[in-house]
């Protein structure tokens, strides 16, 4: 049996952070489709959030994931606050889908979005909190749930964004 937690930990443990120097079509992409996935999941709950909100707390399970987290950024400022954040709610959604507690056919894995970003490159700023920066640009994050839970789903297979990021230059 697959261990999906040790594989996560793994998965995050193994990312080069802020490594991007360049503007890619293909982290747009992969925002947009983590906010609009993250926007789907809490109207499925009827939960009140902004977009990086605590899928333990969505679902009303108490898990404590801080001390893997710790153990796996122990460099200080490295990664930011809000990216480790990110890898956190993304051990939790793991582990809520290994208890049953989320069922993965009734949501996409609405972390893989921004674990795929950050592995290629990408790391995220809150800017005056109603902006998410990437670097390149900034995605409003006002009525965030608004916006984008009406988009059509983007595919994120490696090799669609590997071709949106050539098509874009």
């Amino acid at each position: 049996m697959i261990d999906f937690m040790e594989k996560a930990t793994t998965r995050i443990s193994k990312i080069a952070w802020g490594t991007s120097e360049t503007k890619k079509k293909s982290s747009e992409l992969l925002i947009t489709e983590y906010l609009r996935r993250s926007a789907l999941f809490l109207e499925g709950y009827s939960f009140e959030s902004g977009p990086f909100f605590s899928p333990a707390k969505v679902v009303g399970s108490n898990l404590d994931l801080e001390d893997i987290i710790a153990g796996i950024f122990f460099e200080s400022g490295r990664p930011n606050l809000l990216c480790k954040t990110i890898c956190l709610r993304y051990l939790e959604w793991v582990s809520l889908v290994e208890e049953g507690k989320i069922i993965s056919d009734e949501y996409q894995d609405i972390y893989e979005p921004l674990i795929k970003y950050f592995e290629r490159g990408g790391t995220l700023r809150l800017d005056q909190g109603i902006y998410l920066d990437y670097g390149f640009g900034a995605f409003p994050i006002d009525n965030w749930r608004e916006r984008y839970s009406k988009l059509h789903a983007i595919d994120i297979s490696d090799v669609n964004l590997d071709k949106v990021d050539i098509e874009s230059y």
